[in-house]
């Protein structure tokens, strides 16, 4: 961090840079109606597009958390966001099958496991005075992406093309590499955080990773079907669009307010996590229904409840790892890579096959799941 960067400062150039790279993962699911019916391709084939940004950053992650580790944040962060930039431009440029969509958002989800292993890096490293604050405000760069991945179908992919979408994707994280360039010091992290190891043992951040693998399934459901189940349930493709920013903003709030109270909170992080998972997951299983007004509310319900675990599986991994946030965030994002990566394969055939009330049925149980074993394993972080 630079000398006279404020906690403020660092906290921006992470949220920006972590919405960045994550951000056309959520372009990809919020478009799906625009970019399926261009390319010609069902909701199983479309799946592997969804899954493909998360495949690649699920097999780079744990590498990418070490290399974190050495080289510092500024230094991963700055080839994250290039990387990111080209791919997105690529993308919006060259892509004239559905095969290219997939290869450039596999270098897209390369770059953002980079980047949100070098972020937690320097959270921990910088000695922010409300850790539990800063993660908060961090994670909720995800749901922030998602308002902007919903925006973007009213307001490009139905005007001027969804192709625009990247591009302006691809601007706004040049705006965040410059953030970072003047924010982010490499030189105050490399040395001491070179040789850290995770203070965690191998055996809970796998655990960790598990419950990070049934909850991002649950989630990652919501961002890449969130507006097709709407459209099916009686809502225009605007207003699905619209609906999508609108839970996404609420998961915000949510996920700020949650990081607030955390930094004082006595009950373990991950027991808090696992009990917003479980009433998410009601609001999961009533988008079965299939009703404008059902859906609507079970969207909101399933934002504002079901995606607040993030905040405190994170801060629990970070807070018990403050020398190797790196390294120990690359295990545990893996497992949330896992989960977002099958969940659309699944999804998509169970829509294809069964429809829409039982996918939402199968994403509730998933998140009931990952629930179970986030209290279970509480106590070790």
């Amino acid at each position: 961090m630079a000398a006279e960067a404020r906690p403020s400062q660092v906290i921006n150039a992470a949220v920006m840079a972590t919405v960045s790279t994550v951000l056309p993962g959520f372009l990809i699911g919020a478009m799906s109606v625009q970019v399926s019916e261009e390319m010609g391709v069902s909701e199983g084939v479309y799946g592997w597009g969804l899954g493909s940004f998360f495949a690649a950053a699920m097999v780079g992650s744990i590498m990418l958390g070490r290399l974190a580790q050495r080289i510092g944040p500024l230094n991963q962060m700055t080839l994250a966001l290039g990387a990111t930039i080209a791919a997105q431009l690529a993308l919006a440029a060259t892509a004239r099958s559905f095969g290219a969509v997939i290869a450039f958002l596999m270098v897209a989800g390369l770059a953002n496991a980079a980047n949100q292993t070098s972020v937690n890096l320097a959270l921990a490293q910088a000695q922010l005075p409300r850790l539990g604050l800063a993660v908060s405000i961090k994670q909720s760069s995800q749901p922030t992406a998602t308002l902007l991945a919903g925006f973007a179908v009213p307001s490009l992919a139905l005007t001027v093309g969804w192709r625009w979408a990247y591009v302006a994707g691809a601007v706004f994280a040049l705006m965040s590499l410059v953030l970072v360039r003047a924010v982010i010091g490499s030189s105050v992290f490399q040395t001491a955080a070179r040789a850290a190891e995770p203070e965690s043992s191998s055996r809970d951040l796998f655990g960790a990773a598990a419950v990070g693998a049934f909850l991002a399934f649950s989630a990652g459901a919501l961002v890449a079907w969130g507006v097709g189940s709407g459209v099916d349930a009686g809502l225009g493709e605007g207003m699905a669009g619209l609906l999508l920013s609108i839970g996404a903003a609420t998961g915000i709030t949510m996920r700020v307010v949650s990081g607030w109270l955390s930094d004082t909170m006595r009950i373990k992080p991950f027991r808090v996590g696992g009990i917003t998972a479980l009433v998410g997951s009601a609001g999961m299983a009533a988008l079965a229904l299939r009703s404008p007004a059902t859906h609507v509310a079970a969207m909101l319900l399933s934002f504002g409840c079901g995606w607040i675990w993030p905040v405190f599986t994170n801060y629990g991994i970070v807070r018990a790892n403050p020398r190797a946030a790196g390294t120990a965030t690359g295990v545990t994002q893996m497992g949330i890579y896992v989960g977002v990566f099958v969940g659309p394969l699944v999804t998509g055939w169970l829509i294809e096959h069964s429809g829409y009330p039982a996918m939402w049925l199968a994403v509730a149980a998933s998140s009931v799941a990952g629930a179970a074993v986030s209290i279970r394993i509480a106590d070790r972080f």
